[in-house]
């Protein structure tokens, strides 16, 4: 513990993007903030033990924008998932959605993947402009099941050029 306490204190500073596969330091936090987007997100509540098998998964990249110590934001790529995003921020209007999208569209060439995608629901306005913003074009709306209700959302597509 005492290591790891010492770790976290040298290796705090500067605003940095994280893979949090690689830098656990940062995983009580990324549950914490995913909790609080839970309902938006669709899903229920995450533990740690949970969280740590997941992000053994091959199918996902996951990174977050760290300013020191604190996690200010998380974006996720679920390659499985037809490469749907995921984005969630502790504070809106600050551009850290931008400047994830940005980093996860990166991972996502590297991957030669063509494009990404996101499913929003269709009353979350910030979400909505925060792709659109960032060239995500709406494909469509469709319909997600969770508990029980049925959720109208907006479907999102961005080509990424130079994927090939």
């Amino acid at each position: 513990m005492a290591g790891e306490i010492f770790w976290i204190a040298i290796s705090c500073g500067l605003m940095k993007i994280v893979d949090l596969k690689k830098e656990v330091v940062f995983i009580e936090q990324y549950i914490e903030l995913r909790n609080s987007y839970a309902e938006l997100l669709l899903t229920s509540p995450v533990g740690m033990t949970g969280t740590r098998e997941w992000l053994k998964r091959d199918d996902i990249e996951i990174r977050g924008l760290a300013d020191g110590c604190v996690l200010l934001g998380v974006v996720i790529l679920y390659i499985s998932r037809n490469n749907e995003v995921a984005l969630f921020a502790k504070e809106r209007n600050q551009g850290i959605g931008s400047q994830l999208l940005k980093v996860i569209e990166s991972v996502a060439m590297a991957k030669k993947l063509e494009f990404v995608r996101a499913w929003v629901l269709e009353g979350n306005i910030a979400a909505r402009r925060t792709f659109e913003k960032n060239g995500f074009i709406e494909a469509g709306t469709s319909r997600r099941e969770y508990m029980s209700f049925i959720q109208q959302g907006i479907d999102y597509k961005k080509n990424l050029k130079g994927s090939r």
